[in-house]
Protein backbone atom coordinates (compact mmCIF):
# COMPACT_ATOMS: atom_id res chain seq x y z
CA UNK A 1 0.00 0.00 0.00
CA UNK A 2 1.34 3.18 -1.33
CA UNK A 3 2.23 5.32 2.34
CA UNK A 4 2.71 9.24 2.06
CA UNK A 5 0.83 11.98 3.49
CA UNK A 6 -1.37 13.24 0.94
CA UNK A 7 -1.90 16.22 -1.01
CA UNK A 8 -4.82 16.54 -3.14
CA UNK A 9 -5.77 16.88 -6.58
CA UNK A 10 -4.21 15.68 -9.81
CA UNK A 11 -2.48 17.33 -12.87
CA UNK A 12 -4.93 18.72 -15.32
CA UNK A 13 -3.62 19.91 -18.91
CA UNK A 14 -0.98 18.68 -20.92
CA UNK A 15 0.07 16.78 -17.86
CA UNK A 16 -3.20 15.20 -17.29
CA UNK A 17 -2.29 12.08 -17.98
CA UNK A 18 0.68 11.81 -15.23
CA UNK A 19 0.06 8.69 -13.25
CA UNK A 20 1.93 9.47 -9.86
CA UNK A 21 1.65 7.56 -7.29
CA UNK A 22 -1.71 6.31 -8.47
CA UNK A 23 -1.81 3.02 -9.45
CA UNK A 24 2.32 2.78 -8.36
CA UNK A 25 1.39 0.10 -5.33
CA UNK A 26 0.52 -3.26 -6.94
CA UNK A 27 2.00 -5.77 -4.30
CA UNK A 28 0.82 -8.79 -6.34
CA UNK A 29 2.37 -7.99 -9.42
CA UNK A 30 4.18 -11.23 -10.32
CA UNK A 31 6.86 -9.28 -11.87
CA UNK A 32 7.98 -5.31 -12.17
CA UNK A 33 10.46 -3.15 -14.77
CA UNK A 34 11.60 -0.22 -13.37
CA UNK A 35 13.17 2.87 -14.81
CA UNK A 36 15.03 5.20 -12.87
CA UNK A 37 16.24 8.19 -14.63
CA UNK A 38 19.23 10.34 -12.58
CA UNK A 39 19.26 13.98 -13.10
CA UNK A 40 16.94 15.26 -15.85
CA UNK A 41 18.41 18.97 -15.79
CA UNK A 42 15.99 19.33 -19.07
CA UNK A 43 16.53 22.50 -21.36
CA UNK A 44 14.14 23.38 -24.57
CA UNK A 45 14.88 23.36 -28.72
CA UNK A 46 16.67 20.25 -30.10
CA UNK A 47 17.97 19.65 -26.30
CA UNK A 48 14.60 18.00 -25.64
CA UNK A 49 14.86 15.52 -28.58
CA UNK A 50 17.90 12.98 -27.31
CA UNK A 51 15.44 13.26 -23.80
CA UNK A 52 12.35 11.95 -26.56
CA UNK A 53 14.58 9.44 -27.44
CA UNK A 54 15.47 8.48 -24.51
CA UNK A 55 12.00 8.23 -23.45
CA UNK A 56 11.04 6.13 -26.19
CA UNK A 57 13.71 3.60 -25.55
CA UNK A 58 12.56 3.19 -21.76
CA UNK A 59 9.02 2.95 -22.23
CA UNK A 60 9.75 0.04 -24.76
CA UNK A 61 12.41 -1.33 -21.92
CA UNK A 62 9.61 -1.48 -19.33
CA UNK A 63 6.78 -2.72 -21.15
CA UNK A 64 8.38 -6.02 -22.76
CA UNK A 65 6.42 -8.77 -22.57
CA UNK A 66 5.77 -10.92 -19.93
CA UNK A 67 6.04 -7.48 -17.32
CA UNK A 68 3.03 -7.13 -14.89
CA UNK A 69 4.26 -3.67 -13.59
CA UNK A 70 5.69 -1.05 -15.43
CA UNK A 71 7.16 1.62 -13.43
CA UNK A 72 9.23 4.89 -13.66
CA UNK A 73 11.44 6.65 -10.70
CA UNK A 74 13.07 9.81 -11.18
CA UNK A 75 15.55 10.89 -8.73
CA UNK A 76 15.17 15.03 -8.83
CA UNK A 77 16.43 18.36 -10.57
CA UNK A 78 14.43 18.26 -13.34
CA UNK A 79 15.19 21.33 -15.43
CA UNK A 80 18.61 22.95 -17.00
CA UNK A 81 18.86 26.91 -16.20
CA UNK A 82 17.16 27.55 -19.07
CA UNK A 83 13.85 26.15 -17.57
CA UNK A 84 14.55 28.48 -14.82
CA UNK A 85 15.39 25.14 -11.93
CA UNK A 86 12.78 25.10 -9.12
CA UNK A 87 10.29 27.32 -10.50
CA UNK A 88 6.80 25.99 -11.25
CA UNK A 89 7.01 26.11 -15.09
CA UNK A 90 9.83 24.06 -14.45
CA UNK A 91 8.29 21.84 -12.84
CA UNK A 92 5.62 21.55 -14.99
CA UNK A 93 7.90 20.99 -18.34
CA UNK A 94 9.01 17.88 -15.84
CA UNK A 95 5.44 16.82 -15.04
CA UNK A 96 4.70 16.69 -19.08
CA UNK A 97 7.95 14.80 -19.73
CA UNK A 98 7.39 12.59 -17.35
CA UNK A 99 3.77 12.32 -18.37
CA UNK A 100 4.79 10.78 -21.40
CA UNK A 101 5.57 7.54 -20.26
CA UNK A 102 1.95 6.55 -19.67
CA UNK A 103 3.21 4.63 -16.71
CA UNK A 104 2.66 4.79 -12.67
CA UNK A 105 5.20 7.16 -11.83
CA UNK A 106 7.05 9.01 -8.81
CA UNK A 107 10.18 11.23 -8.23
CA UNK A 108 12.08 12.97 -5.56
CA UNK A 109 13.85 16.42 -4.93
CA UNK A 110 16.82 17.02 -5.95
CA UNK A 111 19.28 20.09 -5.04
CA UNK A 112 18.09 22.32 -7.69
CA UNK A 113 14.28 21.65 -7.56
CA UNK A 114 14.40 24.11 -4.58
CA UNK A 115 16.09 26.92 -6.26
CA UNK A 116 13.41 28.77 -7.43
CA UNK A 117 13.89 32.40 -8.05
CA UNK A 118 10.22 33.33 -7.10
CA UNK A 119 10.08 31.72 -4.22
CA UNK A 120 11.26 33.24 -0.82
CA UNK A 121 11.50 30.19 1.57
CA UNK A 122 12.17 26.44 0.55
CA UNK A 123 8.63 26.11 2.35
CA UNK A 124 6.57 27.71 -0.35
CA UNK A 125 9.07 26.11 -3.20
CA UNK A 126 8.02 22.54 -1.73
CA UNK A 127 4.73 23.70 -1.55
CA UNK A 128 4.40 24.47 -5.44
CA UNK A 129 6.09 20.98 -5.94
CA UNK A 130 3.48 19.53 -4.03
CA UNK A 131 0.51 21.04 -6.33
CA UNK A 132 2.45 20.21 -9.68
CA UNK A 133 2.62 16.56 -9.13
CA UNK A 134 -0.02 16.21 -6.52
CA UNK A 135 2.32 13.66 -4.55
CA UNK A 136 4.12 14.07 -0.87
CA UNK A 137 7.88 14.39 -1.45
CA UNK A 138 8.45 11.23 0.42
CA UNK A 139 6.66 7.87 0.05
CA UNK A 140 7.37 4.18 0.06
CA UNK A 141 5.01 1.71 -2.18
CA UNK A 142 4.72 -1.97 -2.35
CA UNK A 143 5.28 -2.80 -6.06
CA UNK A 144 5.95 -6.68 -6.46
CA UNK A 145 7.48 -8.65 -3.71
CA UNK A 146 9.61 -5.39 -2.98
CA UNK A 147 9.28 -1.96 -0.46
CA UNK A 148 10.80 0.94 -2.53
CA UNK A 149 10.82 4.06 -0.60
CA UNK A 150 11.77 7.39 -1.81
CA UNK A 151 13.45 10.45 0.37
CA UNK A 152 14.07 14.05 -1.15
CA UNK A 153 16.00 17.17 -0.19
CA UNK A 154 13.92 19.81 2.02
CA UNK A 155 16.68 22.37 1.81
CA UNK A 156 17.89 24.93 -0.23
CA UNK A 157 18.22 28.25 1.07
CA UNK A 158 18.52 27.12 4.76
CA UNK A 159 21.13 25.11 4.58
CA UNK A 160 24.15 25.90 6.80
CA UNK A 161 26.77 26.04 4.19
CA UNK A 162 26.29 24.58 0.39
CA UNK A 163 23.03 25.87 -1.04
CA UNK A 164 23.22 22.20 -2.63
CA UNK A 165 23.88 20.00 0.03
CA UNK A 166 20.93 17.53 0.09
CA UNK A 167 19.36 17.20 3.14
CA UNK A 168 16.52 14.52 4.55
CA UNK A 169 14.90 15.97 7.75
CA UNK A 170 13.76 14.24 10.89
CA UNK A 171 9.83 13.65 9.76
CA UNK A 172 11.43 11.74 6.37
CA UNK A 173 14.18 10.04 8.82
CA UNK A 174 11.49 8.66 10.94
CA UNK A 175 9.19 7.80 8.50
CA UNK A 176 12.12 5.88 6.74
CA UNK A 177 12.91 3.76 10.11
CA UNK A 178 8.84 2.93 10.66
CA UNK A 179 9.29 1.64 7.16
CA UNK A 180 12.26 -0.13 7.27
CA UNK A 181 10.59 -1.81 10.57
CA UNK A 182 7.68 -2.64 8.86
CA UNK A 183 8.88 -4.14 5.50
CA UNK A 184 11.42 -6.43 7.79
CA UNK A 185 8.45 -7.49 9.96
CA UNK A 186 6.92 -8.34 6.54
CA UNK A 187 9.98 -9.88 5.10
CA UNK A 188 9.97 -7.30 2.29
CA UNK A 189 13.33 -6.56 0.76
CA UNK A 190 13.59 -2.59 0.24
CA UNK A 191 15.10 -0.51 -2.32
CA UNK A 192 15.55 3.34 -1.79
CA UNK A 193 15.74 6.25 -3.76
CA UNK A 194 17.35 9.81 -3.26
CA UNK A 195 19.28 12.39 -4.72
CA UNK A 196 22.64 12.17 -3.26
CA UNK A 197 24.25 8.83 -1.84
CA UNK A 198 24.83 8.45 1.57
CA UNK A 199 28.17 8.78 3.25
CA UNK A 200 29.72 5.01 3.35
CA UNK A 201 28.56 3.67 0.50
CA UNK A 202 31.38 3.48 -1.77
CA UNK A 203 30.14 5.32 -4.76
CA UNK A 204 32.71 7.24 -7.47
CA UNK A 205 32.84 11.15 -6.12
CA UNK A 206 33.86 14.15 -7.42
CA UNK A 207 36.60 15.36 -4.89
CA UNK A 208 37.29 19.04 -6.25
CA UNK A 209 33.31 19.75 -6.52
CA UNK A 210 31.09 17.76 -4.05
CA UNK A 211 33.13 16.41 -1.10
CA UNK A 212 35.21 20.29 -1.52
CA UNK A 213 32.11 22.22 -1.32
CA UNK A 214 30.71 19.14 1.29
CA UNK A 215 27.45 18.44 -0.67
CA UNK A 216 28.28 14.64 -1.70
CA UNK A 217 26.16 13.02 0.45
CA UNK A 218 22.90 12.92 2.45
CA UNK A 219 23.24 15.16 5.12
CA UNK A 220 26.67 15.51 4.53
CA UNK A 221 27.53 18.30 7.44
CA UNK A 222 24.63 17.02 9.88
CA UNK A 223 24.88 13.25 10.92
CA UNK A 224 25.61 11.33 8.03
CA UNK A 225 26.61 8.57 9.45
CA UNK A 226 22.56 7.89 10.33
CA UNK A 227 22.12 6.22 6.85
CA UNK A 228 24.75 4.04 6.85
CA UNK A 229 24.05 2.75 10.45
CA UNK A 230 20.23 2.13 9.16
CA UNK A 231 21.35 -0.04 6.41
CA UNK A 232 23.78 -2.13 8.89
CA UNK A 233 20.61 -2.58 11.41
CA UNK A 234 18.49 -3.24 7.95
CA UNK A 235 20.06 -6.15 5.93
CA UNK A 236 16.89 -6.10 3.54
CA UNK A 237 17.43 -2.67 2.33
CA UNK A 238 18.85 -4.66 -1.17
CA UNK A 239 19.37 -1.39 -3.29
CA UNK A 240 19.78 1.89 -3.13
CA UNK A 241 19.50 4.10 -6.17
CA UNK A 242 21.02 7.87 -5.98
CA UNK A 243 22.01 10.81 -9.14
CA UNK A 244 23.55 13.95 -8.02
CA UNK A 245 27.38 13.88 -9.33
CA UNK A 246 26.28 12.87 -13.25
CA UNK A 247 28.37 10.80 -14.05
CA UNK A 248 28.21 7.48 -16.30
CA UNK A 249 27.97 3.85 -15.16
CA UNK A 250 31.21 2.91 -16.31
CA UNK A 251 33.19 3.11 -13.38
CA UNK A 252 34.12 0.14 -11.10
CA UNK A 253 32.95 2.09 -8.41
CA UNK A 254 29.20 3.40 -10.33
CA UNK A 255 27.79 0.07 -8.40
CA UNK A 256 29.29 -0.33 -4.46
CA UNK A 257 28.57 -3.36 -2.45
CA UNK A 258 28.43 -3.10 1.26
CA UNK A 259 27.46 -5.74 3.02
CA UNK A 260 24.36 -7.36 1.16
CA UNK A 261 23.08 -3.90 0.36
CA UNK A 262 24.18 -2.42 -3.09
CA UNK A 263 24.56 0.95 -3.85
CA UNK A 264 23.71 2.12 -7.33
CA UNK A 265 25.18 5.63 -8.80
CA UNK A 266 22.54 6.49 -11.76
CA UNK A 267 23.82 8.57 -14.98
CA UNK A 268 22.51 11.56 -17.05
CA UNK A 269 20.27 11.48 -20.19
CA UNK A 270 21.22 15.08 -21.48
CA UNK A 271 24.02 16.63 -22.14
CA UNK A 272 25.17 17.65 -18.76
CA UNK A 273 27.06 14.36 -17.93
CA UNK A 274 31.06 14.80 -17.11
CA UNK A 275 32.56 11.74 -18.97
CA UNK A 276 30.39 11.74 -22.10
CA UNK A 277 27.99 8.77 -21.52
CA UNK A 278 24.78 8.89 -21.53
CA UNK A 279 22.67 6.60 -19.15
CA UNK A 280 19.86 5.97 -16.49
CA UNK A 281 19.14 2.51 -15.04
CA UNK A 282 16.59 -0.31 -15.33
CA UNK A 283 15.46 -2.73 -12.37
CA UNK A 284 13.59 -5.98 -13.30
CA UNK A 285 11.98 -7.69 -10.51
CA UNK A 286 10.21 -11.30 -9.72
CA UNK A 287 9.11 -12.69 -6.68
CA UNK A 288 12.72 -14.59 -6.85
CA UNK A 289 15.22 -11.44 -7.44
CA UNK A 290 16.21 -8.45 -8.90
CA UNK A 291 18.27 -7.73 -12.25
CA UNK A 292 20.10 -4.32 -12.86
CA UNK A 293 20.70 -2.56 -16.30
CA UNK A 294 22.41 0.47 -17.51
CA UNK A 295 20.50 1.52 -20.52
CA UNK A 296 22.76 3.16 -22.95
CA UNK A 297 20.36 6.20 -24.73
CA UNK A 298 23.72 6.71 -27.31
CA UNK A 299 23.14 3.38 -28.34
CA UNK A 300 19.79 2.42 -27.35
CA UNK A 301 21.08 -0.76 -25.48
CA UNK A 302 20.73 -2.57 -22.40
CA UNK A 303 23.56 -3.53 -20.52
CA UNK A 304 23.37 -6.20 -17.60
CA UNK A 305 25.30 -4.93 -14.57
CA UNK A 306 23.79 -7.03 -11.53
CA UNK A 307 21.74 -9.77 -10.92
CA UNK A 308 20.81 -11.72 -7.19
CA UNK A 309 17.78 -13.26 -5.48
CA UNK A 310 16.05 -11.35 -3.21
CA UNK A 311 16.65 -13.94 -0.21
CA UNK A 312 20.13 -14.30 -0.48
CA UNK A 313 21.98 -12.60 2.03
CA UNK A 314 25.49 -12.69 0.28
CA UNK A 315 27.14 -9.89 -1.20
CA UNK A 316 25.99 -9.22 -4.82
CA UNK A 317 28.73 -9.02 -7.63
CA UNK A 318 28.51 -6.33 -10.15
CA UNK A 319 29.24 -7.80 -13.67
CA UNK A 320 30.82 -4.53 -15.29
CA UNK A 321 32.52 -5.93 -18.21
CA UNK A 322 36.02 -4.80 -17.52
CA UNK A 323 36.30 -3.59 -21.38
CA UNK A 324 33.68 -1.00 -21.05
CA UNK A 325 35.04 0.76 -17.56
CA UNK A 326 36.88 3.99 -17.69
CA UNK A 327 40.38 2.87 -16.12
CA UNK A 328 42.89 5.28 -16.65
CA UNK A 329 42.98 8.86 -16.79
CA UNK A 330 43.68 9.21 -20.51
CA UNK A 331 39.93 7.28 -20.86
CA UNK A 332 37.81 9.99 -19.09
CA UNK A 333 38.42 13.05 -16.87
CA UNK A 334 37.21 11.86 -13.72
CA UNK A 335 38.82 8.85 -13.56
CA UNK A 336 41.60 8.86 -10.84
CA UNK A 337 44.04 6.14 -9.08
CA UNK A 338 42.77 6.98 -5.78
CA UNK A 339 40.30 4.99 -3.77
CA UNK A 340 37.61 7.43 -2.28
CA UNK A 341 37.80 5.02 -0.19
CA UNK A 342 39.96 3.53 3.24
CA UNK A 343 40.28 -0.26 3.47
CA UNK A 344 41.98 -1.80 6.69
CA UNK A 345 45.57 -2.46 5.23
CA UNK A 346 45.45 2.01 4.91
CA UNK A 347 44.07 2.22 8.43
CA UNK A 348 46.78 0.27 10.07
CA UNK A 349 49.34 1.87 8.49
CA UNK A 350 50.65 4.45 5.62
CA UNK A 351 54.21 2.92 5.09
CA UNK A 352 53.53 0.97 2.34
CA UNK A 353 51.23 2.97 0.05
CA UNK A 354 52.46 4.34 -2.98
CA UNK A 355 54.37 7.53 -2.86
CA UNK A 356 51.36 9.40 -4.98
CA UNK A 357 49.17 9.47 -1.71
CA UNK A 358 50.69 9.88 1.59
CA UNK A 359 48.18 8.85 4.40
CA UNK A 360 48.25 11.28 7.85
CA UNK A 361 46.24 10.06 11.00
CA UNK A 362 44.84 13.15 12.79
CA UNK A 363 42.67 12.00 15.12
CA UNK A 364 40.31 9.45 15.99
CA UNK A 365 37.89 8.72 12.84
CA UNK A 366 39.88 11.26 10.88
CA UNK A 367 42.79 10.71 7.91
CA UNK A 368 44.03 12.97 5.79
CA UNK A 369 45.42 12.14 2.02
CA UNK A 370 48.08 13.98 0.34
CA UNK A 371 47.29 13.07 -3.19
CA UNK A 372 49.75 13.83 -5.70
CA UNK A 373 48.60 15.02 -8.65
CA UNK A 374 49.68 12.01 -10.47
CA UNK A 375 46.87 10.46 -8.78
CA UNK A 376 44.47 12.95 -9.89
CA UNK A 377 41.61 13.00 -12.53
CA UNK A 378 43.07 13.80 -15.94
CA UNK A 379 42.33 17.28 -16.50
CA UNK A 380 42.10 18.37 -13.50
CA UNK A 381 45.81 18.77 -12.75
CA UNK A 382 45.63 21.96 -14.05
CA UNK A 383 43.50 23.23 -11.24
CA UNK A 384 45.86 22.03 -8.64
CA UNK A 385 49.05 19.96 -8.37
CA UNK A 386 47.90 18.29 -4.95
CA UNK A 387 45.28 18.10 -2.44
CA UNK A 388 45.00 17.50 0.97
CA UNK A 389 41.11 15.30 1.24
CA UNK A 390 39.85 14.36 4.58
CA UNK A 391 38.38 11.04 4.92
CA UNK A 392 36.00 9.28 7.65
CA UNK A 393 37.54 6.44 8.54
CA UNK A 394 34.42 4.72 10.14
CA UNK A 395 32.22 4.96 6.70
CA UNK A 396 35.45 4.68 4.70
CA UNK A 397 34.63 7.98 3.12
CA UNK A 398 36.17 11.33 1.88
CA UNK A 399 34.30 14.00 3.89
CA UNK A 400 36.00 17.10 2.65
CA UNK A 401 38.87 18.77 1.23
CA UNK A 402 42.02 20.48 3.36
CA UNK A 403 43.61 22.37 1.09
CA UNK A 404 44.02 22.88 -2.89
CA UNK A 405 46.90 25.10 -2.43
CA UNK A 406 50.23 23.08 -1.89
CA UNK A 407 53.12 24.25 -4.00
CA UNK A 408 55.69 22.02 -5.80
CA UNK A 409 57.89 19.61 -3.92
CA UNK A 410 56.06 20.96 -0.50
CA UNK A 411 55.74 19.16 2.67
CA UNK A 412 52.83 18.12 4.79
CA UNK A 413 52.80 17.62 8.57
CA UNK A 414 50.93 17.87 11.92
CA UNK A 415 52.24 20.21 14.33
CA UNK A 416 50.80 20.35 18.51
CA UNK A 417 49.90 23.01 20.25
CA UNK A 418 53.55 24.11 20.98
CA UNK A 419 54.23 23.81 17.62
CA UNK A 420 56.20 20.19 17.76
CA UNK A 421 55.84 18.21 14.78
CA UNK A 422 53.15 14.85 15.58
CA UNK A 423 54.13 11.60 14.16
CA UNK A 424 50.89 11.23 12.24
CA UNK A 425 51.83 7.42 11.17
CA UNK A 426 52.44 5.46 14.24
CA UNK A 427 50.09 7.42 16.68
CA UNK A 428 46.26 8.01 15.83
CA UNK A 429 47.38 12.39 15.33
CA UNK A 430 44.66 13.23 18.41
CA UNK A 431 47.72 15.54 19.50
CA UNK A 432 47.82 17.80 16.26
CA UNK A 433 45.97 21.17 16.49
CA UNK A 434 47.25 22.59 12.66
CA UNK A 435 48.31 21.26 9.74
CA UNK A 436 51.00 22.97 8.20
CA UNK A 437 52.16 22.86 5.18
CA UNK A 438 55.92 24.05 4.01
CA UNK A 439 57.65 25.12 0.74
CA UNK A 440 60.62 23.61 -0.25
CA UNK A 441 62.95 26.16 1.32
CA UNK A 442 61.44 25.32 4.34
CA UNK A 443 59.11 28.68 4.64
CA UNK A 444 55.55 28.10 6.10
CA UNK A 445 52.81 28.43 3.58
CA UNK A 446 49.56 27.51 4.62
CA UNK A 447 48.36 26.66 8.36
CA UNK A 448 44.90 24.92 8.69
CA UNK A 449 43.64 24.68 12.03
CA UNK A 450 41.49 21.69 13.31
CA UNK A 451 37.87 23.05 13.08
CA UNK A 452 35.33 22.66 15.43
CA UNK A 453 33.83 19.70 14.27
CA UNK A 454 37.18 17.71 15.24
CA UNK A 455 38.68 17.77 11.29
CA UNK A 456 40.53 19.87 9.04
CA UNK A 457 38.69 20.15 6.34
CA UNK A 458 37.85 24.09 5.23
CA UNK A 459 34.68 25.87 4.03
CA UNK A 460 34.92 26.61 0.31
CA UNK A 461 31.58 27.22 -0.55
CA UNK A 462 29.20 29.30 1.94
CA UNK A 463 25.72 29.77 1.25
CA UNK A 464 25.24 31.65 -2.16
CA UNK A 465 21.25 32.19 -1.47
CA UNK A 466 22.38 34.02 1.91
CA UNK A 467 24.86 36.31 0.33
CA UNK A 468 22.89 36.94 -2.97
CA UNK A 469 20.05 38.15 -0.73
CA UNK A 470 22.88 40.93 1.52
CA UNK A 471 24.05 41.53 -1.90
CA UNK A 472 21.05 42.59 -2.60
CA UNK A 473 20.03 44.81 0.86
CA UNK A 474 22.77 46.15 0.16
CA UNK A 475 22.51 47.36 -3.12
CA UNK A 476 19.55 48.28 -2.12
CA UNK A 477 20.47 50.34 0.90
CA UNK A 478 23.08 52.39 -1.32
CA UNK A 479 20.59 53.09 -3.79
CA UNK A 480 18.23 54.29 -1.17
CA UNK A 481 20.84 56.37 0.51
CA UNK A 482 21.91 57.66 -2.41
CA UNK A 483 18.33 59.04 -3.04
CA UNK A 484 17.88 60.73 0.06
CA UNK A 485 21.21 62.33 -0.65
CA UNK A 486 19.47 63.55 -4.03
CA UNK A 487 16.26 64.84 -1.94
CA UNK A 488 18.31 66.65 0.40
CA UNK A 489 20.17 68.63 -1.89
CA UNK A 490 17.17 69.30 -4.25
CA UNK A 491 15.76 70.46 -0.94
CA UNK A 492 17.89 73.12 -0.76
Amino acid sequence: MVQAAGVAGAPSGPAEHFQGLRGFDDRNAPSFACAIMGDLHLEPGHAMAQFEEARRQLITAINEPGVAAPRVVQLGDLGGYKFRPGSRDCFQRGLEYLAGFGAPTTLVLGNHDLEGDEFETDEENLAAWHETFCQKHFWAADVGPATFIGLSTVRFRSNPWSVHEVHVDEEQRAFFRERLAAAAAAGRPVVVFTHAPILGSGLKVVQTVHVKNRCAWLNHSSNPHEFIDLVHQHPNIRLWFSGHFHLSHNYADSISVVGGTAFVLTGVIGECNRDGFRHSRLLKGTAEGYELYTMDHDTGALRLDLAHRWDDPSAPHPLLPEEELICDPSAGWLCSQVECSVDDSQLSSAIDLPPAVTWLNAGPGCMLAVQASASLPSGLADLTDEIIVEYDTRCMSPIGLVSMDLPDDCSVGLVDAQGRAVDAVHTDGSAAVAVEIHKEDGELHQRIKRNQAGGFFQIYQHNKWNAKKKKQAEEAAARQAQQQQEDALAAR
